[in-house]
Formats: structure tokens, C-alpha cells, sequence
């Protein structure tokens, strides 16, 4: 069971727990949040993850009071607590209680553990679609609890048969998912976005790894034409590690490229990701 929550302090039920009405994150979808795995009890990358969600919570300008190492012992007290070995764990800060419902006050704090459901196996064996779609989202590097765009996306995802979007920007070089990061290989270099993008976590170690196993990387911008043009597509996240994208829809405005079976650098990368985490 799951049932086990903590707020502002409190561990409790998932019934229980309940933020009033007044709260930001429910008025005007102003709060961050940063999720991350644990398996065997252990997290996974705790320390990156509560990083980003430190910088995340000073982008919004929200005081988050805890320490690393109070926040780290609430994760270890959620897993305890709660019974499933793997899983994953939400921390969420919102921008409190506004009597003028616009100014932020005390934020309110969350975590909230999560069993794991792991993508099909099918989509690591023969790679997933996504679709290219204009979008900028605000604040790129903060990991908010916007995401409009990729829920209203949804069902057109499901009506063209691609699984995640690849927003594009205004210059048509394309930043990242909804809930990931992208890899391209091209001439045998593995690149990604650099500037304008959420610094994904996973993305920072399959970088690593990369470099442990002798393929070069490079981090900057990419072009819509560098994508069709690659020679294979990578989709990263905490929930998928390193993920195939084997065909892209270009939609009404870009081409499209299916790039057939996921490539000799993919199948390297999603082996190596496996013994490394």
C-alpha cells in the first residue's frame, strides 16, 4: 500500500490530506515539483533531483525552508512507511493560501509516494512515435506544475498514433517533451538541447555514461533539419531512462523521418543505463 503521505510536517493518509481552496497551485497553477525513483528502498539520484528542486522553488521565488538533509529524511520516513520495494516519490510546493488569490504566502509542502509502471517492453524494442509541435513553455528551466500543453495534447497524440510531442520553438529548433529530454545521434555523436530546456536528470547521466563508453557528446542547440536528418532519436526521463524514438511526425508544418529500428548507439546507451542505475 501507498497510503502514507507527508504535508507541511504531518505524515498522514492520502485521504486525508487536502489543500484549501484558496492555494495558488489550485487558482493559478503556481507551485513546482520534482519526482524522482526509488527502488529497493533506495532513492535514485536524491541529491540531483533535490537540487533541481531547490533551484526550481527559487525560480518561482518560494522559500523552501528544509534543508537537503531534512528533506532526504522525509523520502527515507515515505518508504518506511509505505510497502512497495520500487516506486517513486512526488515532492510539491505550492504557492500557499492568497486571500487576494494572486500573491503567494507560506508555500505548502507535499510528498507523495507513487507504485512504478514501467513503459511496455515493446517500446524499447521497437521504439516509440513522437510529434513534432510548436511551443515554448514559460520558465524552462523550472520544473512547474504547468502542463497544459501536454494534457491537451493528449488526444491528439493518440489520434496520429505518436506516444510523446518534441516541442519546437519559434526558431524551429526543438527543445524537449512534455516529460523529457532528447537525444539525437548523428555521425556518431550523441547531442541535446543544452539552453531553453528543464536539465533533465536522467539526461545528465546518460551523458555520463555516454562519455564512459567512449561516445562523444555534445550539448547545444537542435535543429528541426538535425533531427530528420539524424541518424537515430533518443527520449529520456526518470520513469523511461533511455527510449528509442524510431519514427516523427512532422504534423501539418516539419517532414516526416521514421528511422526504421532503434539504432547501434541506442541499443548501447539502454544496455549500459541498465547496469548503471
Amino acid at each position: 500500500m501507498l497510503d502514507t503521505v507527508y504535508f507541511n510536517g504531518v505524515y498522514t493518509s492520502r485521504e486525508k490530506a487536502a489543500l484549501h481552496v484558496s492555494d495558488l497551485s489550485i487558482l493559478r497553477g503556481y507551485g513546482v515539483f520534482d519526482y524522482f525513483r526509488y527502488e529497493g528502498g533506495e532513492p535514485r539520484f536524491i541529491s540531483d533531483h533535490l537540487a533541481r528542486f531547490r533551484r526550481s522553488a527559487d525560480g518561482l521565488r518560494l522559500p523552501l525552508d528544509l534543508s537537503d538533509r531534512e528533506l532526504e529524511e522525509i523520502v527515507r520516513e515515505l518508504i518506511g512507511r509505505n510497502t512497495v520495494g520500487d516506486g517513486g516519490i512526488r515532492f510539491v510546493l505550492t504557492g500557499g493560501y492568497a486571500e487576494d488569490g494572486y500573491t503567494p504566502q507560506a508555500p505548502n509542502l507535499l510528498a507523495l509516494p507513487y507504485a512504478f509502471s514501467a513503459p511496455a517492453p515493446h517500446f524499447y524494442q521497437k521504439g516509440c512515435t513522437a510529434l513534432l509541435h510548436v511551443y515554448e513553455r514559460q520558465l524552462p528551466q523550472v520544473k512547474s506544475i504547468d502542463y497544459i500543453e501536454g494534457i491537451r495534447l493528449q488526444p491528439t497524440l493518440k489520434k496520429v498514433g505518436a506516444q510523446y510531442p518534441l516541442y519546437v520553438d519559434r526558431d524551429d529548433h526543438v527543445r524537449e517533451s512534455d516529460r523529457s529530454n532528447f537525444f539525437i545521434v548523428r555521425d556518431g555523436v550523441l547531442m541535446t538541447p543544452g539552453e531553453n530546456v528543464l536539465l533533465g536528470i536522467t539526461r545528465k547521466h546518460l551523458l555520463r555514461v555516454a562519455a564512459s563508453l567512449g561516445i562523444a557528446t555534445q550539448e547545444g542547440s537542435v535543429s528541426v533539419t538535425d533531427l530528420l536528418e539524424a541518424d537515430e532519436a533518443i527520449i529520456c526521463s526518470s520513469v523511461k531512462g533511455a527510449m528509442p524514438i524510431t519514427k516523427v511526425l512532422g504534423g501539418d508544418r516539419f517532414a516526416t523521418r521514421d528511422y526504421g529500428s532503434p539504432g547501434p548507439v541506442t541499443r548501447q546507451l539502454m544496455a549500459a543505463w541498465r547496469e548503471y542505475v
